[in-house]
């Protein structure tokens, strides 16, 4: 079995969990603030708001053959489809690996060298149409304009599941840290261009998946909070999980 359909198979499981979330989401805002939560092949309707992932550009059939430093079109951006204004983040969970990766151009890695480096890293388009990525045994990516890491202390990331090594990123559609108020049928920037598969060696362990699983979360903007910190405490609050 191909790593592609690994990825696949994986990523059919992820949806299931997702969606139970979800509705457990619907029924408690009632209470709480209204949330909505999307991923790039479902769509769930919150009480009062639905915030919608688009990605123009996705190509699954391309994503079934994927070798080390490929790079595959994937542009998320979020949509608000429904009457009330609201603040939208994107959350972006990428693996990662410390014993299989090699340096961007497929020399080895330094042996000394002590880094998760995430499987995938974003890609940006230049104004010269050329795509760039950050290409250090780091976990910094490189995300569009308007886009604001939620990392309060530096760290390059949101969180790092040391369990099931991945990376969580969690961006705010900002500027600064001022949240920008999504009317209806607002659409974001995308967050990233395209995706590119880090170089790996000999270790590459075509039996584990490899998925990407991007996330759309919206909350409504008559909250007590109006800085992007403030407003994501509250959001991951409900979309927790």
């Amino acid at each position: 079995m191909t790593v592609a359909h690994k990825i696949q198979k994986k990523h059919l499981k992820s949806l299931a969990v997702i969606a139970s979330v979800t509705a457990l989401i619907v029924i408690s805002s009632t209470m709480a603030y209204f949330t909505s939560k999307d991923n790039t092949t479902n769509k769930f309707v919150g009480s009062r708001f639905d915030v919608m992932l688009l990605e123009t550009k996705w190509d699954p059939e391309k994503a079934k053959n994927v070798i080390p430093g490929e790079e595959l079109d994937k542009n998320p951006q979020v949509t608000n489809t429904e009457r009330a204004n609201c603040y939208v983040y994107l959350r972006v969970t990428v693996p990662c690996d410390t014993t299989m990766v090699d340096n961007a151009d497929g020399t080895p890695m330094d042996s000394s060298t002590d880094a998760n480096v995430p499987m995938y890293k974003f890609m940006i388009k230049n104004s010269d149409d050329t795509y760039v990525a950050d290409e250090t045994f780091s976990p910094n990516q490189r995300v569009n304009d308007h886009w604001q890491l939620i990392d309060s202390e530096n760290k390059g990331y949101t969180e790092f599941d040391s369990e099931n090594k991945d990376y969580v990123y969690v961006y705010a559609y900002a500027e600064g840290n001022t949240p920008t108020i999504m009317e209806r049928n607002d659409i974001t920037n995308p967050l990233f261009d395209k995706l590119l598969l880090w170089n790996f060696n000999e270790k590459f362990d075509k039996n584990k998946p490899h998925d990407v699983k991007v996330e759309a979360l919206g909350i409504q903007t008559d909250i007590p909070a109006n800085d992007i910190y403030g407003v994501w405490d509250i959001l991951s609050g409900e979309v927790s999980g």
